[in-house]
């Protein structure tokens, strides 16, 4: 999709006035109300996590039926983002932005509202259209600002994705002890709604794109590949990863890969640029997003088993509120190492600071593997872990910033969320597979060598992200 410029003749009112935007700048508040909107996003993430336990006995549901509530989120999220990104190329993406964040106040509202399960999963589906705010926020940045306030706005985004979703642990607890479950939506739809408000009065208009027609066969072979990969994912362990069920599903994802990449390569505007995976950087950089995705949630699934266990062995005997707190450091230094990403890249390539990004993180997870018994040691290193994956976050929005073409930016970005949301996916089922699995064979409960285990293992994979961040080639391009 080519952006609708005139060849001959005088600008349009559009045109000219992104032109002047980028001579004097946006508005102030411009990268703030951005932000809002990702923060919205990306608290809903994790704030009903504290709260699992209280939906379900509240609403008559199991424990497995109850992650129902962030599984929905998760596939819608990674359904919308693409789509919703390659609508935003198309009629402007701060229009766009505002579109999504209505549907995902609607949603937060159908959510906190109901008074059935059925019925929130219905709003926590509509929420998932959040899921297109960050690349969406990323191309508002890259048509109106240039350098140094690129590079500092992307970090500011980046941040704040990951500040969101650790920051809502603390928050969610909190909230749902005082008040109850459903004010954690009235909080999300709030926020949601200030975005709105803040990005209609403080971000100018995006240019609009060429009305090309919607890749439709795309956005179904999208739906065909995700849904059944993300379920296999998310719920292979409860259903049974050897079941016709399960294995049918991964058999259904793969067609679903193979038909989308042959459709796509035929299409003169498709939904998925092959260039995405084509091109050497692009695809390393995508390849890069499924570790940064990956490695955190390991530590999400494993840090509150072992801060809440028992302090008679190895746990720590904290409460949900105080387990909150000491994760909250770490959320932190997400956001301080999206503000850091533009400093490093001004002073290594694209790549050096994916790679140390990824080296932050394995050193994170070997201190944490080798001291799991003292809390200081496990809060320190798990800032560590938030530094490096708020460095990743940054440097991952720049490289593909730099490397997509401008008329597919929403949709590259958006494509690049969901190899995020799938990278951590797989963490959560897999942490959970390992301390169940690492636990039995130990005698059930778990101890030191199974904690040890799960965080050494993530170390090693984020030392394999470190070693294939040097596949990136060059710096990112930046826009004069």
């Amino acid at each position: 999709m080519t952006a609708q410029l005139e060849t001959v003749g005088t600008p349009t009112e559009e045109q000219q006035g992104r032109s002047a935007a980028r001579r004097t700048g946006p508005p102030a508040g411009f990268t703030f109300a951005l932000a809002s909107a990702v923060l919205a996003f990306s608290m809903m993430q994790t704030l009903l996590v504290p709260a699992l336990p209280v939906l379900a006995a509240q609403l008559g549901v199991n424990a497995a039926t109850v992650g129902w509530t962030l599984t929905a989120y998760l596939l819608s999220g990674a359904v919308a983002a693409p789509v919703i990104g390659s609508l935003g190329d198309r009629f402007g993406h701060r229009r766009v932005l505002i579109a999504a964040m209505l549907v995902f106040v609607a949603g937060a509202a159908l959510a906190g509202l109901s008074g059935s399960f059925a019925v929130m999963l219905i709003g926590r589906v509509l929420q998932g259209s959040a899921t297109a705010s960050f690349p969406l926020a990323v191309a508002i940045v890259r048509a109106h600002l240039v350098g140094r306030d690129q590079a500092a706005a992307i970090g500011w985004l980046s941040g704040t994705l990951g500040l969101g979703a650790g920051f809502a642990l603390v928050v969610g607890g909190l909230v749902t002890d005082l008040l109850g479950w459903p004010w954690l939506f009235a909080l999300g739809g709030a926020l949601g709604l200030l975005s709105v408000g803040l990005v209609a009065w403080r971000v100018p208009a995006s240019e609009q794109g060429e009305p090309a027609p919607q890749d439709w066969p795309g956005i179904a072979l999208l739906v065909v590949t995700l849904l059944p990969l993300l379920l296999v994912v998310s719920q292979g362990a409860s259903w049974g990863w050897g079941t016709p069920l399960v294995i049918g599903l991964a058999a259904l994802a793969a067609v679903g890969l193979v038909a989308l990449i042959l459709v796509e390569r035929t299409r003169p505007h498709p939904l998925i640029d092959p260039k995405l995976f084509t091109s050497r950087a692009l695809a390393a950089t995508n390849a890069l997003t499924l570790f940064l995705g990956f490695v955190p949630y390991a530590f999400y699934v494993g840090l509150p088993v072992l801060l809440q266990a028992a302090s008679g062995g190895i746990g720590h005997d904290l409460g949900v509120t105080a387990t909150g707190m000491a994760l909250l450091p770490g959320a932190v230094l997400v956001f301080l190492g999206g503000r850091l990403a533009p400093w490093l890249l001004g002073r290594l390539s694209g790549r050096g600071t994916a790679s140390l990004s990824l080296a932050l993180m394995a050193a994170g997870g070997v201190g944490i593997g080798i001291l799991p018994g003292s809390l200081a040691a496990i809060i320190g290193f798990f800032c560590l872990i938030g530094l490096g994956n708020g460095i990743g976050f940054a440097v991952v929005a720049e490289l593909i910033a730099g490397h997509a073409p401008r008329d597919g930016l929403g949709a590259a970005l958006g494509v690049n969320g969901v190899l995020r949301t799938v990278g951590s996916a797989f963490g959560t089922p897999i942490a959970t597979l390992m301390l169940t699995t690492v636990a039995l064979a130990a005698g059930g409960a778990p101890t030191a060598g199974t904690f040890q285990a799960l965080f050494v293992m993530a170390a090693a994979v984020s030392l394999l992200g470190a070693a294939l961040a040097f596949l990136i080639p060059g710096r990112p391009r930046r826009d004069a």
